[in-house]
């Protein structure tokens, strides 16, 4: 056993699979709904909003490119037993909901 490690699973299953297929899902999400907000915000004519969907809808891209990357490098990492880190996922994609809220806010208060 190494030391201050917990002892890695003798059998991984398919849990590092449905956790990329999950990011993949997640982009999937986040690159649609800034497209509908960014369709409702135009039909607004507000600036912000349209500018903050846009810039949700490209880190919503970029996560689902990010997942897609993950999920071809899945296999070979499991089979090593290397850790697939998730890091940039969950910041672009908390980024991305931020953004989301932004333009949100801007429409409900520009009513």
């Amino acid at each position: 056993m190494r030391a201050g490690r917990p002892p890695l699973p003798s059998d991984p299953g398919l849990a590092g699979e449905r956790t990329t297929l999950a990011w993949a899902r997640t982009g999937l999400a986040l690159l649609g709904v800034p497209t509908g907000v960014l369709a409702y915000a135009q039909g607004r004519g507000s600036a912000i909003a349209v500018v903050a969907a846009a810039a949700a809808m490209a880190l919503g891209l970029a996560v689902l490119t990010l997942s897609l990357r993950r999920q071809r490098a899945a296999p070979d990492m499991l089979g090593a037993r290397t850790p697939v880190l998730a890091s940039p996922l969950v910041v672009l994609a908390t980024a991305c909901v931020l953004l989301l809220q932004l333009a949100g806010l801007d429409l409900v208060l520009t009513r």
